[in-house]
């Protein structure tokens, strides 16, 4: 038939391949041998004829106790089944023995009904895809090409081929084998670097396909230790993808820019100097000095080295994060790391799982999990705490602050815990304290007095608790964080020092 344009649509129809399905039971209830060939490839909702895909389920049933499976066991467990239609139980079973071509052709059969069924699920998204695009609404075009790429990223988490078994042996030589690439290296890292040593000496490094959750409350610093992570990633010779739903990527240079130059900011954004005093007749205050402004093109440069793209789309689905990673990772510089700023603000790709939090954090939790695994990089997903460590006198957060972040910690590989002290207790500081009941003057002083010195004792002090690790062992790491420049570094760098520097070529060799 010649290409008829719109007639030519409607007159198509779903793919199926009944003949296919009929010998592959025919098969399988000849000699039951035929199941263990196919049992990985398809499964019941694969069958285009519903009754066909009952009478698969019951056969599998069957087989797992130990049973052999022909058309009698068959018959007694599908007598009456609404899905016979017309015919009876007897005579599907008669049409299905009839069937039978060989039992070498087996495998053959089950790959053919699971390409009729990819076909038919590509069909199915195509057709709901027209018909968004022909229904008048509210929707707009990226609308509709983000629930086709979640449709289609959905279609390939289902096809993906059966994972092969591994002997015990054959797994740990593999081990083995990476245990000597990493000695080889000489960073003593299994993956690559998180771009701080507390975070590398803890962990060993982020592992490929690993999910690695950073959670905080608001105020703790999440994407200035996420962008702090990416930036310093990068710097050690990895190639990273940065996605932000909260700030732009002006606002990400602006804060990349004052860690490089040691300004505020404030200082970055207005382009006037916040170290030192305004103006005291005009409030005004001076512009950058030219020395300042050297600086900040000096981060430029060394920025423009790294191997890092900056992604800042709105309400972002998961599938079209994978596409522009899969992109990222076909080009010269591949990819190695991916970092999200935060989970909340992602997208499930549906207005309905989209209204319900939960679930939406959920689903596109599993997402991400099975991109990292997908491209072989590790993926770094900051996350929301709940209200509960505000309620507590110990502000430390803990995994159960988690509990209304769907399956992020069943999914992630390890669980970080971002906390800084200081936070709190300026919060309460500023606020004042409250003389207690019958307290006297002194036993005041002294309590607002302890306070204080807690207060300038915990400035700039950081910890990332570590309550979660598959691969290694649970603890805390120290950070550093100068709140001017919002930016985190190791205990033993100066606050004076670079806030990135680029590895040298030959030692990412």
């Amino acid at each position: 038939m010649a290409d008829g344009g719109m007639f030519g649509d409607v007159l198509r129809e779903p793919p199926v391949n009944v003949a296919a399905e009929q010998a592959l039971l025919g098969a399988i209830l000849l000699n039951n041998k035929a199941y263990t060939c196919v049992d990985e490839i398809v499964e019941p909702e694969h069958f285009s004829v519903a009754i066909y895909g009952r009478i698969f389920e019951v056969i599998r049933v069957i087989i797992n106790m130990g049973r052999e499976a022909d058309p009698i066991t068959i018959r007694e467990h599908i007598e009456g089944d609404i899905l016979l239609g017309k015919r009876s139980a007897g005579e599907h079973l008669q049409v299905l023995m009839r069937s039978v071509v060989g039992l070498v052709n087996a495998k053959s059969y089950a790959i053919a009904i699971r390409d009729a069924w990819v076909r038919r699920c590509l069909f199915k998204t195509c057709s709901e895809t027209l018909d968004r695009c022909c229904r008048p609404g509210t929707e707009t075009a990226s609308d509709i090409v983000d629930g086709l790429e979640n449709g289609l990223l959905e279609l390939a988490r289902g096809t993906d081929e059966a994972q092969p078994t591994s002997a015990l042996s054959d797994a740990m030589q593999d081990a083995i084998d990476s245990a000597r690439e990493a000695a080889l290296r000489g960073n003593g890292l299994a993956g690559i670097s998180w771009g701080y040593r507390a975070l590398d000496r803890m962990t060993g490094g982020m592992m490929p396909g690993g999910m690695y959750l950073i959670g905080a409350r608001p105020a703790m610093g999440k994407t200035a230790l996420g962008l702090g992570i990416a930036i310093r990633t990068a710097a050690a010779g990895s190639s990273v993808l940065f996605w932000s739903g909260e700030m732009t990527a002006p606002q990400l240079g602006a804060r990349a820019g004052a860690a490089y130059a040691g300004l505020s900011t404030q200082a970055v954004f207005t382009g006037r100097r916040y170290d030192v005093p305004e103006d005291a007749e005009t409030g005004d205050r001076q512009v950058l000095s030219d020395w300042q402004w050297r600086d900040l093109q000096s981060g430029v440069a060394s920025a423009a080295s790294l191997s890092l793209e900056i992604d800042t789309q709105s309400r972002i689905t998961v599938a079209r994060l994978r596409s522009r990673a899969r992109r990222m990772a076909r080009s010269k510089k591949g990819l190695h790391a991916i970092v999200v700023d935060y989970v909340g603000l992602m997208s499930a790709g549906s207005a309905y799982e989209d209204q319900r939090s939960y679930e939406r954090i959920t689903k596109v939790s599993g997402q991400l999990k099975q991109l990292g695994i997908e491209l072989g990089v590790p993926v770094v997903v900051l996350a929301q705490l709940n209200r509960e460590t505000e309620r507590r006198e110990d502000k430390r957060p803990m995994l159960s602050d988690l509990r209304d972040a769907g399956a992020l910690e069943q999914d992630a590989d390890m669980v970080l815990l971002l906390h800084r002290e200081h936070y709190y207790l300026k919060k309460q500081l500023d606020a004042g304290l409250t003389r207690k009941d019958k307290e006297s003057m002194e036993d005041f002083a002294n309590r607002t007095s302890d306070l204080t010195n807690r207060t300038n004792m915990a400035l700039g002090k950081a910890e990332v608790l570590i309550p979660k690790n598959r691969q290694g062992p649970e603890g805390t790491c120290r950070l550093r964080f100068t709140n001017e420049t919002t930016w985190f570094r190791d205990l033993e760098e100066d606050e004076r020092s670079p806030a990135w520097v680029v590895a040298e070529q030959d030692s990412l060799q």
